[in-house]
């Protein structure tokens, strides 16, 4: 059974530490991801999903195991933006991602934009074919590809 919920600030630090695994996964892509000297990955804007209202962290949980976490953030009014997604590697079958991903542009009342960097190609083929599934523009620069999901 799949679902997802809205991590609560009792669950930070467990959310940190999957969002690491994240990005040490993606920093094999994205040359700009920073480490501490402690060897985990710096994301600055982290804790301000805990803090602010216009940040949401969410958990996709499969058979009650947390399968994978977005954050998303409020852009204005009618515009979200799917900052950081993932799915655990585990869970990345089933349509576990496909459905992690449509159900949270289902959650909120709005547009969405998001990016992957052009090198992460098993990502680009993810968000190519997820896509499809709406009226979207699509941009492209040098390091970035990037969707708007107009519903």
């Amino acid at each position: 059974m799949r679902n997802i919920e809205i991590v609560e600030k009792i669950q930070r630090e467990e959310m940190r530490e999957i969002l690491n695994e994240y990005l040490i996964e993606l920093s094999k892509f994205d040359k700009d991801i920073e480490f501490a000297q402690n060897g985990k990955p710096i994301y600055k804007w982290f804790d301000c999903y805990f803090e602010e209202k216009s940040r949401y962290p969410i958990y996709l949980k499969v058979d009650n195991k947390i399968a994978g976490m977005s954050l998303i953030r409020k852009l204005d009014d009618k515009l979200f933006e799917v900052a950081e997604f993932y799915v655990r590697p585990d869970f990345r079958k089933d349509g576990n991602a496909i459905w992690f991903a449509n159900t949270i542009i289902n959650l909120f009342d709005g547009d969405f934009e998001f990016s992957t960097c052009l090198t992460n190609q098993r990502a680009k083929m993810f968000w190519d074919k997820f896509s499809t599934n709406f009226n979207t523009s699509s941009l492209i620069d040098d390091e970035r590809k990037n969707w708007k999901i107009k519903k």
